[in-house]
């Protein structure tokens, strides 16, 4: 079967099928076998038949390349975009979209997605993440029964478990398609210094089998050395690591390291001190000169290390990044002109960026929480992205591996096989309880509750299932802060059926007239402290209190709800950032002067303008209408504006 100038292969061809039978398909299949294919065939499929086709991600960033790529392959009239930052073309047949968005339509809209055909989940196993996994599994729940799903992802150990709880609910069947074997091999090793690297099946002789450590020797052999605890180390250099591979043409590399400061200094660090074979030469300069050459971006001290590495074939990507920056360097790896490219993990969800070899400065990451192991869908998601398919006779995954302070029993089993499945992180909202107490009748409710995964898997297990007592909480929460009276929402409540974002939060500053006496600064503040996320920083000074604050704390010191939960801190933070931006300071000297990443300035106001955008679409108001636009101008402007071209 040729679709697109492509031979399928006999998974390709037997998902293919089943979407034109019209089943839901579960597509667990190796990273770099064509499960892109499977959903363009789909999407076409669909739009053939008058039918609206979406696809959903995980990341903003994915959606905004996904739009890009499928209006160059169907046309810019056939595609439109949703996501926090940007709606471009809301009615099109094919629809991009973050899984969010889709929830959120489904969940307090469900009208407008009525013509929807199928739904492509693109990543499924994000159901796992703890933080956004619900919206993952709302999106299946509260979907309309004519909706057909093809759920993608890398590995999926129970996926007919994942299946059979779709078919479960939406009462249609849904198939299950798996594909391990890759197109491009792996061969997976440690580095431990020196020149050699070790295979992965090697690793168990620099171990002590009973501890899983490794065994520390004096130097005449006998015993323990007579130091305590652990002998000194430090671990293997990546720039050895990098020389060891130049000599085995092992590149280009992609070089995973779990710390922006770590990407860019390393980056550095490889430019000025290794000699590849060839340099990028006038493309790149084209490259630069297109993404890099604004006279405001080339004030920035990260820009000017971009392009000094750029021009050495060296290259740096992670989340605190431009988007302009970003998308030079996407561009040169994918003209073949960066020898090795540092990225956080980002760089490795959905984003099509494949190369001859992987490496990792090390397997232990910080999670926001504690510093641990990646685990084997983390691992495997990066690894996955070594071998390119029709360049390569195979793909080299290598890790550099501290012998002695590395659990190299731990590493061994992480990095052989991906055996986490998918599960449950369902957590009820109270956006997502006021929107059912709106929609549906009490007894209704209970039942639409029990078709959770988790309800699911419990029910299996022969379990007692109590979905209510966290819905009992909710609801008595709701009615005491006045968002309904009895199970009839009030004009609060209805107001925040439409909010996303802490919604409770965003409500209670929202929802009455004390933005009356605010001006559309005070209000960009506000919506910038709601999703302020607080981070240790010991060398972080405390924010001053100014006029603004104490203007702003006035109005809503009375509140106690508000008072409580939200980050006055933060708001004291937020407050001169905004002020700044908003009055027409540089983007480059608010750089300077708040000591934040690029990226992370660009999130914070980018945040605050979701939820602008979702106040003022909740409000029945012209006046709040009017001073949210105004404030959304204020901070949606230059490097912060969405682009696509």
């Amino acid at each position: 079967m040729e679709f697109h100038g492509f031979t399928l292969d006999d998974f390709q061809i037997e998902a293919c099928e089943h979407v034109t039978n019209g089943d839901s398909v579960v597509v667990s299949a190796s990273t770099g076998t064509g499960k892109t294919l499977i959903a363009e065939y789909a999407i076409e499929f669909y739009t053939g038949h008058g039918q609206r086709s979406v696809y959903t991600s995980p990341i903003k960033a994915l959606s905004n390349q996904k739009y890009r790529d499928f209006v160059e392959q169907f046309g810019a009239d056939k595609v439109g975009i949703l996501t926090g930052d940007v709606s471009i073309n809301k009615d099109a047949q094919i629809l991009v979209m973050t899984t969010e968005v889709y929830r959120n339509m489904a969940l307090a809209d469900p009208a407008s997605i009525l013509d929807v055909g199928i739904l492509i989940m693109d990543e499924v196993h994000f159901m796992n993440d703890p933080e956004r996994g619900t919206v993952w599994e709302e999106s299946i729940i509260f979907s309309p029964d004519n909706v057909r799903f093809l759920a993608l992802s890398a590995t999926i150990p129970n996926a007919h478990e994942f299946a059979d709880w779709i078919a479960s609910i939406h009462d249609h069947e849904v198939q299950v398609i798996q594909y391990l074997k890759r197109a491009v091999p792996l061969s997976h090793g440690f580095y431990l210094g020196g020149n050699k690297v070790i295979p992965r099946q090697d690793i168990t002789h620099f171990m002590n089998v009973s501890h899983g450590r490794p065994e520390y020797r004096s130097k005449r052999g006998r015993g323990r050395s007579k130091s305590k605890g652990k002998p000194k180390s430090n671990p293997p250099s990546h720039l050895a690591l990098l020389r060891n591979m130049i000599q085995r043409d092992q590149y280009p590399c992609l070089f995973f390291v779990f710390s922006r400061k770590d990407c860019e200094s390393k980056a550095l660090e490889a430019a000025y001190n290794l000699q590849f074979d060839h340099e990028p030469g006038p493309v790149m300069d084209d490259i630069i000169e297109e993404h890099l050459s604004d006279p405001e971006l080339a004030d920035m001290d990260s820009i000017r290390s971009l392009i000094n590495v750029l021009k050495k074939g060296v290259a740096f990507h992670h989340a605190g990044m431009l988007p302009a920056a970003k998308r030079a360097v996407e561009e040169a790896f994918g003209h073949n002109l960066i020898n090795v490219l540092y990225a956080t993990e980002t760089f490795a969800v959905g984003i099509n960026y494949p190369a001859r070899a992987v490496a990792f400065a090390g397997l232990k990451k910080y999670d926001g929480t504690s510093h641990r192991y990646v685990n084997s869908k983390e691992y495997f998601q990066m690894a996955g992205r070594a071998g390119r398919r029709g360049m390569d006779e195979k793909g080299t995954v290598i890790a550099i591996v501290d012998q002695y302070n590395d659990n190299l029993s731990e590493i061994r089993d992480l990095t052989s096989a991906d055996r986490i499945p998918i599960f449950s992180q369902f957590q009820l909202s109270y956006n997502t309880v006021l929107n059912l107490m709106d929609r549906h009748e009490q007894r209704e409710i209970e039942s639409i509750l029990k078709r959770s995964f988790d309800s699911f898997i419990r029910k299996r297990a022969g379990q007692r299932i109590n979905v209510m007592a966290s819905w009992n909480n909710r609801v008595r929460t709701l009615r005491n802060l006045g968002y309904a009276q009895g199970n009839h929402l009030t004009k609060k409540g209805r107001f925040t059926t439409k909010i996303f974002t802490e919604e409770l939060l965003t409500t209670e500053i929202f929802s009455d007239d004390k933005w009356k006496k605010w001006d559309n600064i005070d209000i960009a503040c506000l919506a910038a402290a709601i999703t302020y996320e607080h981070r240790h920083n010991r060398k972080a000074k405390r924010p001053k209190r100014g006029r603004r604050f104490y203007r702003i704390l006035d109005k809503i010191q009375s509140n106690q709800y508000l008072m409580r939960n939200l980050s006055l801190n933060g708001l004291a933070m937020r407050i001169p950032l905004v002020e700044d931006w908003a009055e027409g300071e540089t983007f480059s000297q608010l750089v300077l002067n708040y000591n934040l990443a690029e990226g992370d300035i660009i999130r914070i106001f980018r945040q605050a303008i979701d939820v602008m955008e979702q106040v003022r679409r909740a409000t029945d108001s012209e006046s709040l209408r009017d001073k949210l636009t105004g404030a959304i101008n204020l901070l949606d402007k230059e490097v912060v504006a969405v682009s696509f071209e």
